[in-house]
């Protein structure tokens, strides 16, 4: 029985997580559609699925190593120093965080 439990939660984190990838996916479509259009310029079907695909796993990607810095820290919550942190070790200045 309790095998059972554990297997369809996970299932239902793999749904979860599917539903917030294609919501996702289409938020950030729809910025990248915006912004050629703002800028006057045409971007491919294939490029823009490609922009969604990454901006989607630079977001997991951020959101594990938050999790690793508020627990290296002795925290269960993120707080912006995590933010801030994560943001200089991946190269982002945090001057362009804030704006």
């Amino acid at each position: 029985m309790e095998e059972a439990r554990s297997e369809l939660e996970r299932e239902e984190d793999e749904e979860a997580t599917e539903l917030l990838r294609d919501r996702f996916r289409l938020s950030t479509i729809s910025i990248v559609e915006a912004q050629a259009k703002k800028s006057d310029m045409e971007i491919s079907e294939p490029i823009v699925a490609c922009i969604s695909d990454l901006a989607f796993k630079y977001t997991e990607q951020l959101a594990k190593d938050l999790e690793l810095f508020s627990q290296h820290a002795g925290r269960k919550t993120v707080n912006m120093e995590d933010v801030i942190l994560s943001a200089s070790s991946a190269g982002v200045g945090a001057l362009k965080l804030a704006k």
